[in-house]
């Protein structure tokens, strides 16, 4: 039978074993370790300096260059857009910098601005119920403005919403002013009363815009709304409307309704950095683009979006309506 002390020299032994290995480790083995970690730490400042430095230069460009946008955006945008309506419609959580500037803009265009929509978050909702009670919401407008509306959809998920877009998209926008004032006014009383949209300003129903502008959600992505806007701005288009979809920086990246639209086409033309003076700039110039016939693009911030061509090739006025009725 075993001593129990041969257990006790055992248990002794073990535990010397670790403080001879402790000791061991932090003398011998510490100053390689501390050194590398040393060097590490180093490097690991060395470059975040670098990146704060490079990050400053590029913040002292960017702010040089909308000084210079901003200086220079009446003249760039003079006459560009003169006698052509707009319609601004704002998506839930637009960013109000991209609204307001974007108006100045338009101003600066000489375009005028037949008013501003906003959908509501009830609009951009794609739950079974709102599908159905915007579907029949649509139809029932469509009938009692003389509309036919399209039997099949091409997104189920947001069916009503392009039921609802088709006949909102007929009271504000058209390239030949077909649409009565009064059942264009009725139109958007009906989604209006429903809670699906809120007329902000202006009087969009008086007279159809030629172009409409439709600002995203602001704030990073993904945007649950994205599909929906898609869809929307596709039914402006069709309509007769030369339609840009714009947004901020902020809301660049994969899982926006900026992104989406691209993914798809796009169909119409967009703009990432609409919150900018340049990018401003863009959406006016891309308006005129898609006034032309152009092929939609996608402009902005994105290292593969299209560059605007230059303003001079630009003429002093644009067409009136009569020219692309």
């Amino acid at each position: 039978m075993i001593d129990f002390r041969y257990h006790l020299v055992s248990i002794i032994a073990v535990f010397l074993a670790l403080a001879v290995g402790l000791a061991v480790g932090s003398t011998a083995l510490s100053g390689k370790a501390e050194e590398a970690l040393t060097a590490a730490q180093h490097r690991a400042l060395a470059d975040n300096n670098s990146l704060r430095k490079d990050d400053k230069l590029l913040q002292e460009e960017v702010s040089v260059d909308q000084a210079v946008a901003s200086a220079n955006s009446k003249t760039i945008l003079n006459g560009l857009l003169a006698n052509e309506r707009v319609v601004l419609i704002a998506a839930p959580g637009a960013d109000g910098a991209v609204l307001s500037g974007l108006s100045t803009a338009l101003r600066q265009a000489d375009a005028t601005v037949t008013g501003e929509v906003q959908l509501n978050s009830s609009f951009t909702t794609t739950t079974g119920q709102t599908e159905d009670e915007l579907t029949a919401l649509a139809h029932s407008l469509a009938a009692q403005a003389g509309l036919a509306l399209a039997q099949d959809p091409t997104n189920q998920l947001v069916a009503g919403q392009q039921a609802a877009g088709q006949v909102l998209a007929d009271s504000m926008v058209s390239s030949s002013g077909t649409e009565t004032s009064t059942s264009s006014q009725n139109i958007l009383t009906g989604f209006s009363q429903a809670g699906y949209i809120t007329v902000v300003s202006g009087a969009p129903a008086d007279q159809p815009a030629q172009l409409a502008i439709l600002v995203t959600p602001g704030g990073p992505p993904p945007q649950s709304s994205s599909q929906v806007l898609v869809a929307f701005a596709q039914e402006l288009k069709s309509a007769g409307g030369a339609t840009v979809m714009a947004g901020a920086v902020t809301s660049i990246g994969a899982g926006s309704a900026i992104s989406a639209e691209d993914s798809a086409g796009p169909l119409v033309s967009t703009v990432d950095d609409a919150d900018t003076e340049s990018g401003q700039i863009l959406v006016v110039d891309a308006l005129w683009e898609a006034l032309h016939g152009k092929p939609a693009k996608p402009y902005g911030a994105e290292p593969d979006n299209a560059v605007s061509p230059a303003p001079t090739s630009r003429p002093s006025t644009s067409p009136t309506v009569s020219s692309h009725s």
